[in-house]
């Protein structure tokens, strides 16, 4: 990794670090051609040596590049240098505007609950960068607390643009390394479905309700158990003083089928402007998503910045979201964060999802402290990067047999792979366990690979309860009635008994 007093590219002096994640560290540097501070970014080596993952993130910074929002933090350079001696590391990384500021997981410890207007008036913001987001085409996939910058004059900046999307498809799946907030994380990505806008309107969804009542809608020291709840369940209410079109706004955001979900940041922009109006969100089909409603920003500093091409990502200084979610957040009482390698994946067994292969990653910390990252998962781990051949990959199951579901998922992804699942009920090995793939060898890319996979076999059903005595027929007067009448047939019959001799 970086030290400081590195110069990269013979431009950007490495001066501290203000942060280190999953995937790398955020340095304070000093552009050396223009005479500013600067945020660089530098990538971990494990993603550096990826080809993969460095095709993915390359393109993502070019799509990133024409993007241009006041919400949105500014990328300024990205760059690439290789080792300077044999066995040393490449460094990749990125370069942003440092933003005076701090995220909004720091805000939400300081104060707690915020007021919906406030919620409002900050969030109405994150809705315009993601509009403009999404009219590009970026999806975030990471949107959270902690990569929501506010300054001190109320501006939000969204930190972190593509970074999450692209390493959604690395092939790196050992721990520590992540993508996504489990407490964040959209019910359709839990189930390996496609990142749309909708999955960033349901983050955001999540982020509000949080600052509304002072808690996620769905947390725990479990992940799998916060995951298969977002997906069967939903939230408890707000709490009774947040107005009525607030509440059904925050609903809207949050379903749990992405069609009857607000559909991108271009309608999330119009409905935050309802919901501080006083008007509910109109129904999804009755809004276009391409609908487009300016939201005036925070006030802007007097200082103008000079001319860049943007994209988006940023640090903010003193308090910094590192390379992916370098924030303390996890350690404030709202429990723990879980972030995923990648997408929960679930199978269909006796009409139940069962959530299978979580892979966790490693917490965050904040400066200087290094982050030490260990494992959460009891899962093999899978630590070699994949053969890519031409147009061909190899698919060797002797490596993967026996890894989690979510690992090999995550790593067929990587090679351009379609996956198919299915789900055999053993009760012999652990759910989630691979026990099968195919084809195998020498395939072409985009082939759909059939992983089997375990899943526990569903509970006995409950013992059939014991039968009842049938209640007597009749009551009261009429019983007794019938008992009159059986005496006067026993006599009757008695006096026929005597006759008869």
């Amino acid at each position: 990794m970086a030290a400081a007093g590195d110069v990269l590219q013979d431009r950007y002096e490495l001066r501290s670090l203000i942060a280190t994640g999953g995937m790398g560290e955020v340095w304070r540097a000093q552009d050396r051609v223009l005479g500013r501070e600067v945020a660089a970014k530098v990538l971990k080596s494990e993603f550096t040596g990826d080809p993969v993952f460095l095709t993915r993130f390359r393109t993502e910074a070019r799509l990133s590049a024409g993007l241009t929002h006041p919400n949105v933090a500014v990328l300024h350079d990205y760059g690439e240098v290789e080792p300077a001696s044999p066995g040393g590391d490449r460094l990749v990384y990125l370069v942003m505007e440092l933003v005076d500021g701090e995220p909004l997981s720091a805000v939400l410890r300081r104060e707690g609950r915020l007021t919906p207007e406030r919620t409002l008036e900050l969030l109405g913001q994150v809705a315009a960068g993601l509009g403009a987001a999404h009219a590009a085409g970026i999806v975030h996939r990471d949107v959270k607390p902690a990569n929501l910058l506010v300054r001190s004059d109320g501006t939000v900046k969204i930190t972190d643009f593509g970074i999450a999307w692209s390493a959604a498809n690395a092939t790196v799946t050992r721990t520590g390394h992540v993508v996504g907030t489990a407490q964040y994380l959209a019910p359709e990505l839990v189930q390996g479905q496609k990142a749309t806008p909708a999955v960033d309107v349901y983050a955001w969804g999540t982020v509000a309700y949080e600052c509304l009542a002072g808690r996620r809608p769905f947390d725990g020291p479990d992940p799998v158990e916060v995951a298969m709840r977002r997906v069967s369940e939903t939230p408890a209410p707000l709490p009774a003083d947040v107005p009525a079109p607030v509440r059904e706004l925050v609903e809207r955001t949050l379903a749990t089928d992405p069609a009857t979900r607000i559909p991108d940041g271009a309608a999330l922009v119009a409905a935050v402007a309802d919901a501080a109006a006083g008007r509910a969100p109109e129904p999804a089909d009755e809004r276009t998503a391409t609908r487009v409603l300016p939201v005036v920003p925070a006030p802007q500093p007097a200082t103008a910045t000079l001319p860049v091409s943007p994209v988006a990502a940023a640090a903010v200084a003193p308090v910094v979201p590192g390379l992916d979610d370098e924030e303390a957040e996890e350690a404030d009482d709202r429990g723990p964060v879980r972030r995923l390698v990648v997408p929960v994946l679930v199978g269909l067994v006796a009409t139940a999802l069962v959530v299978t292969g979580l892979v966790l990653g490693s917490r965050d910390v904040p400066a200087p402290a290094a982050p030490a990252a260990a494992p959460a998962t009891t899962a093999p781990v899978t630590s070699a990067a994949p053969r890519v051949t031409g147009t061909f990959v190899r698919v060797d199951p002797a490596a993967h047999v026996g890894s989690s579901v979510a690992e090999v998922h995550a790593w067929l992804t990587g090679l351009d792979l379609t996956v198919a699942l299915v789900a055999v009920e053993r009760a012999d090995v652990p759910a989630g366990q691979v026990l099968a793939l195919a084809p195998t060898g020498e395939v072409p890319v985009g082939t759909t690979v059939t992983v089997t996979h375990a899943v526990p076999p569903p509970p006995p059903p409950p013992p059939a309860p014991a039968p009842t005595a049938a209640p007597t027929a009749g009551s009261g007067s009429d019983d007794g009635d019938r008992g009159k009448d059986k005496e006067k047939d026993g006599d009757r019959g008695r006096g026929r008994d005597k006759h008869d001799d």
